[in-house]
């Protein structure tokens, strides 16, 4: 029952929390002790404490390994039905193009954090988490994110300061980010980042 049930909802390589599965009709301690028995019949892979995976039986390794990367984004940042948290910092500015350096940490803003910063380790790679200002859902993710890029631009960036300016307007063009978004999301506007947004003409950008 638990092993058909975790083929349909997760496959492959796919972090597997312990607390998080709940299944019908067993109770939590039968559900632990399946989970168990399914790693020690070796379908299940132990990742970390309460973490598991199915690996793939093929290739070079024999069977495949669980990817940190993935781990942190399905703990923190999404599953397959919502979005709970977003990465930020010289993280994310690496994947604006406005920096080239690779982080020792990343940094990650989620509901599922309750204090104002702290360190943790995935596998072998350290995380910061915080929790947000407002509650964050998929539908004001990605401008929160933005909204943090903007505020550490300047901190990260290795392009001038007009590269920088045209990086950032560039990918909200992309976004289409509204107006109303921004409303709803004008709690965690600081003084800085709305002065920014008005010099760098961003505040025109956001769409009826």
């Amino acid at each position: 029952m638990l092993k058909t049930y975790l083929m349909e909802n997760y496959g492959y390589n796919e972090p597997i929390f312990l607390n998080d599965l709940v299944i019908e009709g067993l109770s939590e301690n039968a559900v632990r002790q399946s989970v168990k028995r399914l790693a020690a019949s070796g379908f299940l892979e132990r990742y970390d404490n309460g973490i598991y995976y199915i690996p793939k039986r093929d290739g070079l390794l024999g069977k495949s390994y669980l990817d940190p990367s993935v781990v942190i984004m399905r703990k923190y940042v999404q599953n397959k039905s919502e979005i709970y948290g977003y990465v930020t910092g010289i993280t994310f500015a690496n994947q604006l193009g406005l920096t080239t350096q690779i982080p020792a940490v990343i940094e990650v803003v989620t509901n599922r954090e309750a204090t104002n910063g702290r360190m943790i380790t995935v596998g072998t790679q350290r995380v910061r988490v915080k929790k947000p200002v407002i509650t964050v859902s998929d539908s004001n993710a990605e401008l929160l994110q933005f909204l943090d890029s903007i505020g550490q631009a300047e901190k990260y960036a290795e392009l001038t300061k007009e590269e920088t300016k045209e990086t950032l307007l560039s990918y909200m063009r992309k976004k289409c980010f509204t107006r109303e978004q921004l409303s709803e999301v004008s709690a965690v506007l600081t003084g800085a980042t709305a002065k920014k947004m008005i010099e760098w003409g961003m505040i025109y950008e956001f769409t009826s």
